[in-house]
């Protein structure tokens, strides 16, 4: 696909994608955005592959109800972009309500794979304290 767009609306453009896929459940949607390679960090520490959360969304660990993102920063860097957020997030954790804040940071990779020619390499994600 010809890059008709400036990198970053189209890093932007994909992010909207993959959090509209984690709500919905679209793991067709996941499957081409996710790296194979991805590592997934969660703000509890746990580490996920590119399977493993995809099977988490699919067998119900992870059911995301909302996804609100602020103080969004694309920087681009040749075939890195990176994608820096807070994240407010309400969701059912193994059946258990849940709603918290986090910083992320997303990384995503330019290359031959995907439609888009950029796929998900990682995520890494830290909670914010309920004080701040």
């Amino acid at each position: 696909m010809k890059e008709d767009i400036q990198p970053a609306e189209r890093i932007a453009q994909l992010e909207n994608s993959r959090y509209a896929a984690m709500l919905g459940k679209d793991i067709g949607t996941l499957e081409r955005l996710l790296d194979d390679k991805l590592i997934y960090m969660h703000s509890s520490g746990v580490v996920d592959t590119k399977s493993s959360y995809i099977d988490g969304l699919r067998s119900g660990v992870w059911d995301y109800q909302q996804i609100d993102r602020t103080d969004v920063r694309i920087e681009i860097s040749r075939d890195v972009a990176l994608v820096f957020g807070k994240l407010s997030i309400r969701m059912n954790t193994r059946g258990a309500a849940k709603a918290f804040s986090t910083r992320a940071l997303a990384i995503w990779q330019r290359g031959q794979r995907g439609e888009s020619g950029w796929t998900l390499l990682a995520v890494h994600s830290g909670a914010i304290p309920e004080s701040h």
